[in-house]
């Protein structure tokens, strides 16, 4: 009985640290939230360089979502099936990129084989500027300040430069992370923004585990998380402000950080049910220190959602409510003193 307790104990501690707390008090984490003809959000970005809007990668709908930091729609690109220009098959993934001074938003079109890159005028509208083509369907694509990398189905990473757009490297990562999978579908991935470190995982199998890389594929090491064997890693994001990985589980409906750099057990839970997170799929930093999460499953609302993070000028010392936006109404937190 004492082994079998013992055996219980990782399983009873994880269900402990994500169940939600009986409290009567008002909710401080969700800031907004957009649930108005969204479906299927797979991937959100942030316009980090200029003014901190949001781009959302809708895959049902393909098409693209424009809304400024405070959650107001300002414009859509796509819209329609199909493999013409401002046309997407599925896309599955959206990343900001910086190209020789200008900010550009690269799109994976999964099903069209190939990356979409567009740049955004001063009236939201996106302006269409380049493709690439690639062999394998492209699923997730991480950034950094001088690269890109599109991870394709079959365990491939290829990586770029983001100004010349030639190709670096094409990796098999299953061949050098020595996985034992048969997996066919792409491993999502992140990037380090300063080094250009790649931050790979298996968000179907190998849970545990997340892998690092060079930007031309030499295979650095492996961080296990052998202490939290119920997580899973659904997406991957990297917060330069704490230099730690911030990570989405959709299967348990919470948000954890790692860092990286330490080998003891850091797993830290930022976000979880109780919080009301529900099935995040991605994730993204505002540049005000926000977690801004996109949601969806086949039995909830699909949703993008504002959550407190870092500490911010705009909601210090303050305790905000959540408030659901639409189309016509902006957001405007309903602002309680402590």
């Amino acid at each position: 009985s004492d082994n079998l307790l013992q055996g219980l104990n990782p399983a009873i501690y994880f269900y402990n640290s994500i169940s939600v707390n009986e409290s009567n008090e008002r909710n401080s984490k969700l800031l907004a939230s957009y649930t108005l003809n969204i479906n299927w959000p797979r991937s959100i970005c942030c316009l980090s360089e200029t003014d901190g809007s949001l781009i959302l990668c809708e895959q049902e709908r393909c098409r693209l979502l424009l809304f400024t930091s405070q959650l107001v729609l300002r414009s859509t690109c796509g819209g329609t099936r199909g493999d013409n220009l401002y046309q997407f098959d599925s896309p599955w993934s959206v990343a900001t990129l910086n190209d020789n001074s200008s900010i550009n938003v690269a799109v994976a079109d999964t099903n069209n084989r190939r990356i979409q890159f567009f740049t955004i005028e001063h009236n939201g509208q996106f302006l269409y500027k380049y493709g690439l083509v690639t062999k394998e369907k492209p699923y997730f694509i991480a950034t950094s300040k001088r690269y890109f990398a599109v991870s394709c189905e079959n365990g491939i990473i290829i990586t770029f430069s983001a100004n010349e757009r030639t190709e670096l490297s094409k990796i098999n990562f299953k061949k050098i992370s020595s996985t034992q999978n048969s997996c066919e579908l792409a491993y999502c991935l992140c990037m380090d923004p300063e080094s250009s470190f790649i931050f790979v995982s298996n968000p179907i199998g190998s849970p545990n585990v997340i892998h690092q890389l060079t930007i031309t594929g030499e295979y650095i090491r492996a961080i296990k998380l052998d202490y939290r064997p119920f997580l899973r890693i659904s997406s991957l994001a990297f917060d330069k402000r704490n230099r730690q990985l911030v990570i989405a589980d959709s299967l348990n409906s919470i948000i954890y950080s790692v860092e990286h750099d330490l080998n003891e057990d850091n797993v830290e839970i930022l976000l979880k049910r109780s919080d009301n997170l529900n099935y995040p799929q991605a994730l993204c930093i505002s540049n005000e220190g926000h977690l801004i999460v996109v949601e969806c499953s086949v039995s909830t609302e699909h949703t993008l959602k504002i959550f407190r993070y870092h500490p911010c000028i705009c909601h210090s010392r303050l305790t905000t409510s959540s408030v659901k936006t639409s189309e016509t109404t902006s957001v405007r937190s309903m602002i309680y003193q402590r």
